[in-house]
């Protein structure tokens, strides 16, 4: 996978780097918004709860799309694949506790 920085802009009042990116998915699927928060905290080198991924648009029937980034200084965003594993845990969860219901005759 590949990640070029197509428009970078520092944003003082917000405390945070706002970043548009070129992906090329090497033939792939599209990245999850965990693998690119992971992969884009490696790239530039930055902590993984500070990165976030506000959308992913990919090209109709190749293998590249865009990303938009955000940075963080000071706000902590949660990691996606945590929050991924929470909800998955709440749902089967609820399936559990939820007996089937009996029909009135």
């Amino acid at each position: 996978m590949d990640i070029q920085t197509v428009n970078e802009r520092e944003n003082p009042l917000l405390k945070r780097k706002e970043i548009i990116a070129a992906l090329d998915f090497d033939g792939k699927a599209t990245l999850s918004k965990a693998d690119l928060q992971r992969f884009v905290s490696e790239k530039f080198k930055v902590s993984i709860d500070s990165v976030e991924i506000t959308k992913i648009l990919s090209e109709v029937g190749m293998s590249k799309g865009k990303v938009w980034i955000k940075i963080w200084n000071e706000k902590k965003v949660p990691i996606y694949s945590e929050v991924k594993k929470e909800k998955k845990a709440k749902h089967s969860e609820t399936k559990e506790e939820k007996p089937k219901e009996e029909k009135k005759e």
